[in-house]
């Protein structure tokens, strides 16, 4: 399905944006990526603050968060999927309450791209890309 390909596209260049932006460290902890032996930075997580089935905001780079792997999914104290509550408090606090009242309405509005709309997106995105690598 070529539709597929285009998702994975944009959710592939949506998660480099989103560690890029934050420079590859954890927004929570300041934690920096693991750097392989190749130069490349791995380690640290792109999360979408609201879930990748909203079509609405799945590739919308205000939806996303760079978290290590504890602060994403492990740590029981703070973690996006295992404390979503404490979560959604920090992430309040860390960009504002009116931001995220503005991307839950957003995340809930009906919102289905055609294949045109999610090209023109991935266009964008890889626009924002080479911005964000040339500096």
């Amino acid at each position: 399905d070529k539709m597929k390909g285009v998702d994975k596209k944009l959710d592939d260049i949506w998660s480099l944006i989103v560690k890029l932006k934050a420079n590859y460290k954890c927004e929570y902890c300041g934690k920096p990526p693991y750097i392989k032996d190749s130069g490349r930075k791995v380690g640290n997580q792109s999360h979408h603050i609201f879930g990748r089935r909203k079509k609405s905001t799945r590739w919308d780079l205000s939806n996303g968060v760079c978290l290590c792997v504890s602060h994403h999914t492990f740590s029981s104290e703070f973690s996006a999927h295992q404390t979503p509550t404490t979560f959604s408090d920090w992430i309040k606090i860390h960009r504002g309450e009116e931001w995220y009242d503005d991307l839950l309405l957003q995340s809930n509005t009906h919102f289905k791209p055609t294949k045109f709309e999610k090209e023109e997106l991935l266009n964008e995105l890889t626009m924002i890309l080479a911005e964000l690598e040339n500096k």
